[in-house]
């Protein structure tokens, strides 16, 4: 009798704990965001969105494709490498998984390849800018050929015209970058054969004297 109301009294308990973890799932994972999604103020920046990093430009600038998902201020989605940058052969097409929140225009994130053999990953850290048509931070990533942490300015566009157009600045002033590094060249050879010049024509001056 007294072995049964212990064996009653553990079922009971183990009933009860479930009966507890398994409510705490379900208020987690479904009350939790149904309410959070009710009063969610936010600017909804669920869909697609196309990044770029602007000073990533080792072999034309690199591009995501992003497409979040929002439950609420929780948010997941992927990140797909599409173009360019260092080590763009190696990256084109890799495929990483998004999860955060957004509150308050922040968006921090964190993402890892989805290729579980791989160990890339790293964080990002972004600004709702531009009335909810941009985002602008920073990646911070590691870097499996240098075995290395690195970071870089990342911007995210909901129009990819204003993508387009941005890298379409940025590569007219490199342009014009480029050609003010020629033209200081130019000038900085022509102020070396004029201090040649002089110095040419102080040695023959001091030379005519000496004969004289």
């Amino acid at each position: 009798m007294y072995s049964e109301s212990i064996v009653s009294g553990l079922v009971a308990g183990l009933v009860v704990a479930f009966i507890v973890v398994l409510t705490r799932k379900i208020w987690d994972a479904v009350i939790v965001p149904w309410f959070e999604e009710r009063i969610y103020k936010d600017i909804k920046i669920e869909g697609k969105w196309y990044g770029l990093y602007p000073e990533f430009n080792a072999n034309g600038y690199r591009q995501d494709v992003v497409v979040l998902k929002r439950h609420g201020h929780t948010i997941s989605g992927t990140m797909i490498c599409t173009k360019g940058g260092e080590g763009a052969e190696a990256d084109e097409g890799e495929e990483y998984n998004l999860s955060g929140s957004f509150r308050n225009m922040l968006l921090p994130l964190v993402y890892e390849s989805s290729d579980l053999k791989k160990s890339d990953r790293g964080s990002l850290n972004m600004m709702c800018i531009y009335n909810g048509e941009r985002f602008s931070g920073k990646i911070c990533m590691y870097n499996t050929t240098q075995h290395s942490i690195s970071s870089t300015s990342l911007l995210w566009f909901r129009n990819k015209e204003h993508l387009e157009e941005t890298i379409q600045h940025l590569n007219a002033q490199e342009e014009r970058r480029r050609q003010l590094r020629e033209q200081r060249e130019e000038i900085e050879k022509e102020e070396e054969e004029i201090q040649a010049s002089d110095e040419g024509q102080v040695d023959k001056s001091e030379s005519e004297a000496d004969d004289s």
